[in-house]
């Protein structure tokens, strides 16, 4: 089941972006989508494959969990990143929203066996989501502070 799950959830999200009315440019979708792709890849080579705290569906990394490693967690931001208010007081009412709604998708990850801990807890991935998404905060702001004028929305 558990990789299925994944594959699932890939799909569930990239649908959710292709209906989604966009706020953001495809220039913002496509930068962010490369970001969280090596930012996910590369944590997860550290934590789950160098220090070993926790594998995707069997210890041995593979192409397809790889694929769903640099697609899955950026599908997720590019929703998050998409619908994130810029007020700040909205914006903490949406942060605590979005590591609740990431703490439960690892949550069901878990149950389904798409993520199996080897030494990871639960709650060691709340401060990762919390600084995930204020950075994405940062990152959108950037983006759009050093755009050309001609960047539209999607």
């Amino acid at each position: 089941m558990g990789i299925w799950f994944g594959y699932i959830s890939l799909a569930f999200t990239i649908l959710i972006i292709w209906f989604m009315p966009k706020r953001i440019t495809r220039k913002e979708i496509y930068i962010t989508w490369g970001w969280l792709a090596a930012i996910t890849v590369y944590s997860d080579l550290v934590f789950g494959l160098i220090l070993d705290l926790y594998d995707f569906v069997e210890p041995q990394m593979n192409f397809l969990d790889l694929f769903l490693q640099a697609t899955l967690p950026p599908s997720f931001g590019i929703i998050f990143i998409n619908f994130m208010p810029i007020e700040k007081r909205p914006f903490l009412a949406y942060l605590a929203a979005v590591v609740f709604i990431s703490l439960f998708f690892e949550w069901l990850s878990q149950l389904t066996g798409y993520l199996v801990y080897k030494g990871w807890k639960l709650w060691y991935s709340a401060p990762f989501y919390l600084l995930g998404t204020i950075y994405l905060r940062w990152h959108l702001s950037y983006l759009r502070k050093h755009a050309e004028p001609r960047d539209g929305a999607v």
